[in-house]
């Protein structure tokens, strides 16, 4: 008797599994945004969740969860169950943790199930208007000849568009001093009164700036010019090879969530992304992806050595 029943047991376990992938989802499916509500990254997160739902056949429902740079809202998905229910709508920040915050509780690879790179949004790089260059080429070499007297401006160390300015000094060759500001917005206001030189963000948050022709937007950081502002020449064309700087947005599940559902949700993922307001909102700043779980677990292993490599390089803690 005892046998049997354990027999039992160990069967329903072991079918358990892809019932459950199987039914799913059968609740609403919560996704955490680990910023603050009504930042860029809340925002696409809204705009995509309608769609998914749809495609689900479930509500997704957004929640908040703030703090140490995203990381406590990634902490709390990979304490999470893995069963679908609770998702993490993250950026390439989590590229950059292993080497800004090295005593995270938490680890991408061993903690989370890679479901989809879902958009990217281009870095631009701008300078001041009081510099006397008008395109990149020419910015480089004013940078070579004033070594060490010119500025950039980043939200914070170990941002990622800390990082993503110093691998672009880094590949150029030039010396800039790093101030940091308490947030991109202060960065841009402090970039249009000159008092810094140079910035990298991406177009939403550069948009009225350079529309006004308050700051000189000198590149994009892909390589191909893109379609919010097609008059931004890339790198490429300016000189620069093998360099592109992009923000991205992607979705993750706790480890151990079943691969079916996993398959479930990058599938949903792709129909929300056909959705002609997701489309809207994304082209207005970079483009849609849509990769698979696989190529998102490349991605941030790239990153994370990447940017390892280059804050070792500039100093960064």
């Amino acid at each position: 008797m005892i046998r049997r029943s354990f027999i039992a047991l160990a069967t329903a376990a072991f079918f358990a599994g892809p019932v459950m992938a199987q039914d799913y989802p059968v609740r609403p499916v919560t996704v955490v945004v680990p910023y603050t509500a009504g930042g860029a990254t809340d925002t696409l997160a809204r705009v995509i969740a309608t769609p998914f739902g749809e495609a689900l056949g479930q509500p997704v429902v957004i929640e908040n969860r703030a703090g140490a740079g995203g990381a406590v809202g990634a902490e709390f998905v990979a304490r999470s169950d893995p069963d679908g229910y609770t998702l993490l709508f993250h950026t390439a920040t989590v590229a950059v943790y292993p080497t800004t915050q090295p005593n995270l509780d938490f680890d991408y690879a061993r903690d989370f199930e890679p479901i989809m790179l879902a958009t990217r949004a281009p870095y631009v790089i701008a300078i001041s208007n009081k510099l006397p260059v008008d395109d990149l080429e020419g910015f480089i070499d004013y940078a070579k000849e004033h070594p060490g007297e010119l500025n950039h401006g980043s939200p914070g160390a170990g941002t990622s568009t800390q990082l993503a300015a110093e691998l672009f000094k880094q590949q150029v060759g030039i010396d800039l001093l790093h101030v940091p500001y308490g947030g991109s917005s202060a960065v841009l206001t402090a970039t249009r009164a000159g008092e810094i030189d140079f910035m990298v963000d991406t177009y939403l948050g550069l948009k009225g700036a350079v529309d006004g022709k308050d700051v000189k937007a000198l590149a994009v950081g892909t390589a191909k010019r893109q379609a919010f502002n097609p008059d931004i020449p890339t790198f490429e064309e300016q000189g620069v090879q093998g360099i592109e700087l992009a923000a991205w947005f992607a979705f993750a599940a706790p480890k151990g969530t079943p691969k079916e559902i996993v398959a479930k949700l990058n599938t949903a993922l792709h129909e929300a992304l056909k959705n002609p307001k997701v489309l809207e909102t994304v082209e207005a700043q970079g483009e849609v992806i849509g990769s698979t779980p696989e190529e998102l677990g490349e991605q941030v292993n790239m990153e994370i050595d990447l940017w390892a490599k280059v804050a070792k390089e500039a100093g960064v803690n």
